[in-house]
């Protein structure tokens, strides 16, 4: 997630300057045809090209607003993990026995690391590529690729120094980790109830708060899995670029800036250029920021600079469970990396 001040305009210049240069070479070819050649290219393109131009940005509209609706509905499915966790350390660290007594610390102390270790457990597993997500993102909010930050979710080394040692055997060979880890914690809560540790009210309870987890983690998986809809996403990529590509068009009808002066016809398309080539090249680079803003919320799990940033709520929540349950030592919040949270 990009906090205040952290899209520059080196980085915007970085991440779309090929693109500028593109559209410039390609308006000084069609000038340059238009000038050297007897072909006419359309006849008075300037209507066509804003029709099109018009229907773009309307398409661009549905679908940014296709995609900002699919990252926040992650931004408040976590918001619920936020919520639902502090409920749950608040609950477990004034839990008593049924006599009135407070439950054994180190009974306390295992529900809370489990649940940190679900916590990570599900940060890690939605931050691996999805199997029908894309190979390249293109990205030009100064994405780096952070894959060697365990702390990040990216590693496996992330999860597993966050496991109880007596739940490792219990994981192997699971292909969803953290669902069996509230499998385990659902258990722990039986053998409770069972023992005696807990009455029959307070295993009821705990069993609703993990459910409510259960539901979280099963609708940040379908965001995950399910891709978003690639005929909205590619469709509105080749509308812009066939609006980038006919918009010089719209330019080669206008009369010359220097029509009338005695100019060789090099001088005039080099004039007619430096005037009309930077406006140009302005109206495409926001068709092509507004097609990219669009793009980098598609996919809102996997690690980028403009994603949830679920590594960082992770350790917020880890931070509220042991200053709460008094479970730990609370770990330092999450520091931004080039004014961005992950």
């Amino acid at each position: 997630m990009i906090l205040h001040d952290g899209i520059t305009v080196r980085k915007l210049v970085r991440g779309s300057a090929k693109f500028i240069c593109i559209v410039l070479a390609w308006i000084l070819v069609v000038e340059m045809i238009d000038e050297f050649t007897p072909v006419n290219l359309i006849s008075n393109p300037s209507p066509p090209v804003t029709m099109l131009g018009l229907t773009v940005a309307f398409f661009l509209g549905f679908k940014n607003t296709s995609a900002y609706g699919r990252w926040s509905e992650a931004r408040v499915l976590w918001g619920d993990i936020v919520n639902a966790s502090r409920d749950w350390g608040q609950t477990i660290g004034n839990l008593v026995q049924p006599n009135g007594s407070p439950i054994d610390p180190d009974l306390r102390r295992e529900l809370i690391e489990r649940h940190i270790a679900w916590l990570n457990m599900l940060a890690f597993q939605l931050r691996q590529p999805a199997p029908n997500g894309r190979s390249n993102r293109p990205w030009m909010f100064g994405y780096s690729q952070l894959s060697n930050r365990e702390e990040l979710h990216q590693k496996q080394e992330c999860w597993r120094s966050s496991q109880l040692e007596q739940d490792l055997p219990k994981l192997e060979g699971k292909s969803n980790r953290a669902i069996n880890l509230l499998n385990i914690q659902a258990q722990k809560l039986s053998d409770m109830a069972r023992e005696g540790t807990i009455d029959s009210y307070w295993h009821v309870a705990l069993m609703g708060r993990l459910s409510r987890f259960t539901n979280a983690q099963g609708q940040c998986e379908r965001i995950k899995n399910t891709p978003f809809p690639r005929q909205v996403a590619e469709v509105g990529r080749i509308f812009s670029w066939i609006f980038i590509f006919l918009l010089p068009l719209a330019f080669s009808d206008k009369p010359s800036v220097v029509s009338g002066m005695e100019t060789s016809t090099f001088s005039t398309i080099i004039i007619d250029w430096l005037t009309l080539a930077p406006i140009g090249a302005l109206v495409c680079w926001i068709f092509f920021v507004t097609e990219r803003v669009s793009a980098s919320m598609e996919d809102p799990f996997e690690g980028d600079v403009t994603d949830v940033p679920i590594s960082a709520l992770c350790r917020s929540i880890e931070i509220d469970l042991r200053q709460m349950a008094s479970c730990g030592v609370p770990p330092k919040p999450a520091e931004p990396i080039d004014q961005s949270l992950y």
